[in-house]
């Protein structure tokens, strides 16, 4: 016969159990909400080999705010959502170079690391050396032999190749304009020419596959270009015919003497008309002396920027970087604009690239 009082004990047990296991729990997710907070603000993704954290955290995957965007690495599913393509993959690397301290990085990684403009459509796969690795990796991994990589460097907590290993790598597989992008990232880093690349690729790759394409990019880097989507759209004139602008042209603004533009193409013209190429996305309005910038709206900043270049008495043609997705709508602009398509130059483009 069960006695009132033993209920009554049981009771009280289970109700002292329950908040015991609460308060643990509790103690649980604050203290690694505590730690998600701090990998945010180091602008780093959270790690763990402790078995009873990574069993905590995969639970409350897609709530609480908690996501795991690659195996074992965690962060706020906000934070992660702002983040850029080449801040998530470099996050990414860093974390998987945290949690696998065995593990390098070679090809569009490192780059990455290095600093380089790499294209987003090149954020895939990761290019990883196999150097013992401890886990079983996925399909989504490009591989390289340890004997091929050559001497590895740590770079922001990352072991890669080095940086002209790594420069090479890309050019020898990237698209032109991808290519292009890193080539010139490349050169504005090191503060070297492109005949400087052009002898390293013959000293370094001759021989190998992709050689002749990667020299094509390289004849074609120029460091002047400040972003990759410069680089992009200088591939687009050049693949197509359309005569290579001069870049990072200054004028003098015409309303204010102390302010100086710096526009990112200049073409001048047959006829002895000039044209302006501004690729949109970026606020350009600096100051001569170098002080701060203007602190206005970017749409404002844009229009008005734009005014006071038409007013140096040379067409401004703007440029979106969705306009890349169709090059024959491009094209037809660029002539409207008076900008001459030469087929000879896009030809010897072409037999160059193609080998033809």
């Amino acid at each position: 016969m069960v006695h009132l009082s033993d209920v009554v004990v049981m009771k009280v047990s289970n109700t002292v159990f329950k908040h015991k296991h609460a308060a643990r729990s509790t103690l649980a997710r604050n203290r690694m909400l505590a730690r998600l907070t701090e990998a945010a603000e180091q602008g780093v993704l959270l790690t763990t080999h402790d078995n009873a954290e990574l069993m905590w955290l995969r639970r409350h995957v897609g709530t609480d705010d908690i996501a795991e965007p690659e195996s074992h690495l965690f962060c706020f599913q906000h934070e992660w959502d702002v983040l850029t393509p080449p801040e998530r993959a470099r996050r990414t690397i860093k974390g998987l170079a945290e949690f696998h301290p065995d593990w390098a990085f070679w090809g569009y990684d490192a780059a990455l690391i290095w600093g380089l403009e790499v294209p987003n459509d090149l954020l895939g796969p990761r290019y990883l050396v196999k150097t013992g690795c401890s886990v079983a990796l996925s399909t989504g991994y490009r591989l390289l032999r340890p004997q091929a990589s050559g001497a590895l460097e740590r770079v922001d907590g990352v072991r890669v190749t080095p940086f002209w290993r790594t420069v090479e790598d890309c050019l020898l597989r990237a698209p032109f304009s991808y290519g292009l992008a890193i080539a010139d990232s490349a050169l504005r880093a090191k503060g070297i020419s492109r005949d400087d690349l052009c002898e390293r690729l013959q000293a370094d790759c001759e021989g190998r596959r992709g050689y002749r394409r990667a020299q094509v990019i390289a004849s074609h880097a120029d460091g002047l270009s400040e972003n990759g989507g410069e680089s992009r759209f200088r591939a687009f004139f050049i693949a197509y015919g359309f005569p290579v602008p001069e870049l990072q042209v200054e004028f003098r603004d015409p309303l204010d003497s102390s302010q100086v533009f710096r526009v990112d193409y200049f073409w001048r013209l047959d006829d002895g008309t000039c044209v302006i190429g501004e690729l949109d996305g970026r606020g350009k309005y600096t100051l001569q002396d170098g002080g701060d910038r203007e602190s206005v709206d970017p749409f404002v900043a844009e229009r008005q920027r734009e005014s006071h270049l038409t007013l140096l008495g040379h067409k401004v043609l703007r440029f979106t970087f969705d306009e890349l997705k169709n090059p024959g709508k491009l094209a037809e602009k660029m002539r409207l604009a008076g900008i001459s398509q030469r087929a000879n130059l896009a030809e010897g483009w072409k037999r160059q690239w193609y080998g033809r």
